[in-house]
């Protein structure tokens, strides 16, 4: 029986909005810093059904629009998210990330360090205008390091840590047997080695090298400077895949 759902997936990074493959052959274009308008453009050429509840798409946004944090535990907050989203919104804010943000906290366990993901609320706001007028409905909208420590979960939980590498960012996050306990991002120039800033990182954040680093990726894997002791986990989502 034919699905009811015509669903098409986008990736936003840096550069350029993409359609991801199979289905479209992995399409792209330069977005200029108007990722919503790419999208739109990109949208109009794609087959859409009858009916704009049908046509779903899902978006998956990378660096500069998404953000994370690590919320060192504080037992005075109450149970509510409530509090613990001022807490990620205050500490994000030290770090100069500047506008109102659509949070998502991890679930989180007691007495240990929460996550925060963040994506920019003007451009989740112009993606759902594009995805309508064009007779879409924005269905689902992922940053890139929670869905990979959401589809990696299992290979991180005896790692030193994750380095995540995608078009002009790298973040690397720390843990302990405590769980995560330091996250930094550092914007990555063209041409830029990613063994450069990896080192840049660790030494911004007091970590030493060699740490036993999982890492994954949008671009293939003979690409990323593995030292003997990483291991590599794949794209951050397997529909990502696709765009390496």
């Amino acid at each position: 029986m034919p699905s009811l759902w015509n669903e098409r997936a986008m990736l936003i990074d840096a550069e350029k909005v993409t359609v991801l493959a199979p289905l479209e052959h992995g399409r792209s274009q330069p977005h200029g810093g108007d990722p919503a308008g790419a999208a739109g453009e990109l949208l109009a050429g794609l087959r859409r059904r009858r009916g704009a509840w049908r046509n779903r798409l899902r978006v998956w946004i990378g660096y500069p629009w998404a953000h994370a944090q690590v919320l060192p535990w504080q037992a005075t907050l109450g149970g509510g998210d409530r509090q613990w989203e001022a807490y990620a919104r205050a500490l994000m804010r030290e770090r100069g990330v500047a506008g109102p943000l659509r949070l998502r906290l991890d679930a989180g366990r007691h007495g240990r360090a929460r996550l925060a993901f963040g994506i920019d609320d003007g451009l989740l706001d112009a993606l759902e205008r594009t995805a309508s007028a064009g007779g879409w409905r924005l269905w689902s909208c992922h940053d890139l390091l929670s869905s990979c420590l959401a589809r990696h979960r299992a290979a991180l939980r005896d790692s030193g840590g994750l380095v995540l590498a995608e078009t002009g960012a790298l973040s690397c996050l720390w843990r302990s047997a405590k769980g995560w306990e330091d996250l930094i991002t550092l914007r990555r120039d063209p041409g830029q080695s990613l063994e450069t800033l990896l080192s840049a990182a660790e030494l911004l954040c007091g970590r030493a090298g060699g740490n036993g680093y999982r890492w994954s990726s949008l671009c293939a894997p003979d690409a990323l400077p593995l030292p003997d002791a990483s291991r590599w986990l794949g794209a951050p989502h397997p529909m990502l895949a696709a765009a390496a």
